[in-house]
């Protein structure tokens, strides 16, 4: 077990300055992998610093990571980093495809598995935010899950108060019944949550969970699309979704 701790640091270190400031676009970027003991997977992490000095506030973990990369959200969020259309922020891109074998654990992680929370809680989240000056709290981390991603980030709502503010971009909650019950069931106070979907895509699943945060007492922001349940609906909507969670604190 200590060889593979060992592994993974030194691949943090040989991959780039995860937090110090960047000089170049290149410098932004940091790539690496987790061997996870508590999944017993390899997970690919890219992180992304778009800020402009030294102190770090917010930081936004999203989920399908790698193919949020593939399909536009990163392009997207440096266009809207270097207009000023969106606050600036540190993007952690958690990919649910194993480095090793290649194959895609999103359904296995996704489907209210709590594994993948003490993963979160206890080996992601501790190393990418291990080097700074401080430990950022709650209200300064956010979690974003499109689809099947956004049922997870659902299922995190209930389960953990590791993050207080959450995206859930068409959000598919039919695999797994147990989200509602955690969230019913939470004791987390002060949520912040969006919900959206486009036309033909999450609506059925949209209203049941915006009636169930409201009687919780969290904040709720809808968005409704005319997009559909695809990379190009959700890359459009990264700009309100970035500006209602990163919010000043």
């Amino acid at each position: 077990m200590k060889f593979r701790i060992v592994m993974v640091v030194i691949a943090v270190v040989l991959s780039g300055r995860l937090f110090s400031q960047p000089d170049t676009e290149d410098d932004k970027l940091s790539s690496f992998t987790i061997n996870s003991n508590i999944l017993s997977e390899s997970i690919s992490v890219t992180t992304y610093n778009a800020f402009s000095n030294d102190y770090i506030s917010n930081i936004i973990y999203i989920t399908d990571g790698q193919k949020m990369i593939d399909n536009g959200a990163l392009d997207t969020i440096k266009t809207l980093t270097a207009k000023g259309k969106i606050p600036e922020a540190t993007y952690v891109f958690v990919s649910t495809i194993d480095a090793q074998t290649k194959e895609d654990k999103r359904n296995t992680y996704f489907f209210c598995n709590a594994d993948y929370i003490r993963f979160f809680e206890e080996e992601l989240v501790p190393q990418i935010e291990g080097t700074l000056s401080r430990k950022r709290t709650p209200e300064q981390r956010s979690l974003i899950g499109i689809s099947f991603g956004g049922l997870s980030a659902a299922y995190f709502t209930g389960k953990t108060d590791l993050f207080q503010n959450y995206a859930l971009l068409s959000p598919i909650t039919y695999p797994c019944d147990d989200a509602l019950k955690a969230i019913a069931f939470s004791e987390n106070k002060n949520l912040n949550i969006l919900i959206s979907t486009g036309k033909n895509d999450a609506e059925n699943y949209v209203t049941p969970l915006t009636n169930l945060y409201k009687s919780k007492g969290y904040t709720v922001k809808n968005i409704t699309t005319k997009g559909a349940h695809d990379f190009e609906n959700w890359n459009h909507q990264l700009e309100e979704v970035l500006n209602f969670l990163i919010q000043k604190k």
